[in-house]
């Protein structure tokens, strides 16, 4: 969680929870898993830097786990903006879109949905959106002036069917 392998006294370049929660995020949407190291110090503790970060983690999972667990990776690489993971069920597809970068015009558009929309919604407080699919295939989903979380905002999208993405996003 900073710049080496195991504990060092004079090592205090730790990454920032943003940092972590954002690298979680993008492994996840390759469909990989991250693995944290979190040695103790001389004396058998965690450092207090750890802690923390692990807490606001911990806070941030508690509140958007489901765009993690159980999910499998993009069917489109990677956005520009954020991140996106997958769950699919017979009934239809979860797509969880982690918003790093907020849109300033207030409106994300996802190119490459040709299914039917069911719903849209903020994962951490269940916030209804308003979004649709266009005739040519593009998701726009009307979002707050604000990112609910600076770290990460998720947008849970539910679509009937698989996801058949047809284009590839940078």
């Amino acid at each position: 969680m900073n710049g080496t392998w195991g504990y060092k006294h004079y090592d205090k370049n730790y990454k920032t929870p943003e940092t972590l929660i954002r690298n979680l995020l993008d492994i996840a949407s390759k469909g990989g898993n991250f693995l944290l190291n979190v040695g103790p110090d001389a004396v058998g503790e965690f450092p207090s830097e750890s802690i923390y970060i692990l807490q606001e983690m911990g806070r941030w999972m508690k509140l958007n786990g489901e765009a993690v667990y159980g999910t499998t990776a993009s069917p489109w690489g990677l956005f520009p903006w954020g991140r996106c993971t997958k769950k699919e069920e017979k009934k239809g597809t979860t797509l969880y879109f982690s918003v790093f970068d907020w849109p300033a015009g207030g409106k994300l558009d996802i190119p490459g949905i040709s299914n039917k929309l069911v719903s849209a919604k903020m994962l951490a407080d269940g916030m209804k959106l308003k979004a649709s699919v266009s005739k040519n295939g593009v998701l726009s989903v009307s979002l707050p002036p604000i990112a609910p979380d600076p770290s990460a905002s998720v947008i849970k999208v539910e679509v009937k069917g698989k996801i058949n993405a047809h284009i590839i996003a940078e």
